[in-house]
């Protein structure tokens, strides 16, 4: 599983799913608000089957490395199929940032529809998480989470939908061992590095036996995460974000969510995620994938790095292909209010496509082409600000209905993005 979920391995937006713990008001004459950071992210689900990512993280909607308050970011998905783990119904998420009652506050969301996981053993009508960062004038961090589970069901035994934080639940064969483990409300609210996280995963399901569906050992489903975190005070930020595959619509709904995700936290850490495969289904697949971010931040200097490797990416069944994809950018800042340092680094291996002969792995940035049968391909983007550096290796905006994907639709292969802030 990827490390981006480290914490757990390591929509209802507003007052619904405020949560109670978190007391959103200051006192008369609080002190004036610390320069924080904010970078919060929730999604409906994620499952790996034995080391193959099946699904997610699905309807990912992120707030990423910023001082800046006053965001929402919304994602949303149809219901998904889990390969053998499950299904869970169509996701909302919410991630969002602002200042009220004299408080920094982060915020994010989940909710699902009805779940069904292990051939019907786990079973939910819906599933939301919620939480809540919030920082004061006195720079005291505190924080909420909140995770309802309707009608839930484990085992053919009815749970309460708010069980306590941090339940487990075994699932047990007629033999009487252990083949899994159902975890329910999850909760952390703790200090990393320099990052005050507050992480809520509705339900998690693990499995560490041999078991009646004949699943692998260490499959594992997440459903409804929501995790917002804010930094202490910071003289600046990193951002970076790396993945392997997208889709979105021409509207911006996610049609097919980031694959090997990696993005390191605002203060700087590192993060990695590898897949056996990603794809968009019936539209990419690829080989082995892997996605690291590295980031470090000081008083005196920033610097960032993601690299996103893919091993045999295709299109259309080999109608767009490469032995390899390399997405890999940096930025660095050598001393506080320093010029930015932006290095573009990424490559083709073996790239071609079929009917457009000049086109091979030396294909200059930017390079525009109309695939027939395709649609517009733009090879090697890359966009550049005085701070920022991002590259998607292959960007397909589709002319017609392809799969399940509408005309008109966005497919993205090989993307990274670095930054300070």
């Amino acid at each position: 599983m990827s490390t981006m979920h480290r914490a757990a391995s390591a929509a209802f937006v507003g007052a619904a799913l405020a949560v109670s713990s978190v007391q959103l008001a200051a006192p008369a004459g609080a002190a004036s608000l610390p320069n924080v950071g904010v970078q919060s992210y929730a999604y409906g689900s994620y499952a790996v089957v034995g080391s193959v990512v099946k699904s997610g993280p699905v309807a990912y909607a992120g707030i990423g490395c910023t001082t800046s308050f006053g965001r929402t970011v919304k994602g949303t998905a149809a219901a998904v199929n889990a390969a053998r783990l499950g299904t869970v119904g169509a996701t909302t998420t919410v991630a969002s940032s602002s200042i009220e009652n004299g408080l920094k506050v982060a915020r994010t969301s989940a909710s699902t529809g009805a779940v069904n996981l292990l051939g019907g053993l786990v079973r939910s009508n819906a599933v939301t998480s919620a939480s809540t960062a919030v920082v004061n004038g006195a720079g005291t961090f505190t924080g909420g989470n909140r995770s309802e589970l309707a009608g839930l069901v484990v085992a053919g035994r009815a749970q309460s939908a708010t069980p306590a934080p941090n339940t487990a639940l075994s699932l047990r064969g007629s033999d009487g061992a252990a083949y899994a483990t159902v975890y329910l409300n999850r909760q952390t609210k703790t200090w990393v590095g320099s990052e005050w996280r507050v992480q809520t995963i509705a339900l998690q399901v693990v499995v560490s036996g041999k078991n009646p569906l004949d699943l692998p050992i260490g499959s594992n489903v997440l459903v409804g995460v929501s995790s917002s975190s804010l930094t202490k005070p910071v003289v600046g930020l990193v951002a970076g974000r790396g993945y392997a595959t997208s889709a979105t619509a021409a509207d911006g709904r996610v049609l097919s969510s980031p694959t090997a995700l990696a993005q390191p936290f605002c203060g700087g850490s590192s993060s990695s995620a590898t897949v056996a495969s990603a794809t968009v289904p019936g539209v990419v697949t690829t080989g082995t994938t892997t996605t690291t971010a590295n980031a470090t931040a000081t008083a005196s200097s920033r610097t960032v790095r993601v690299v996103d490797r893919i091993s045999g990416p295709s299109v259309l069944a080999g109608l767009l292909g490469a032995t390899t994809i390399v997405a890999d950018t940096s930025a660095t800042q050598s001393s506080p209010g320093g010029t930015v340092a932006l290095v573009d680094r990424s490559s083709f291996v073996g790239l071609g496509i079929k009917g457009l002969p000049a086109i091979n792995a030396s294909v200059p940035a930017n390079t525009v082409v109309t695939v027939p049968g395709l649609g517009k391909v733009t090879l090697h983007k890359v966009t550049r600000t005085a701070k920022s550096i991002e590259v998607v290796m292959v960007e397909v905006v589709t002319d017609r209905v392809l799969g399940s994907l509408p005309t008109g639709s966005v497919v993205r292969i090989g993307y990274s993005y670095s930054a300070v802030v």
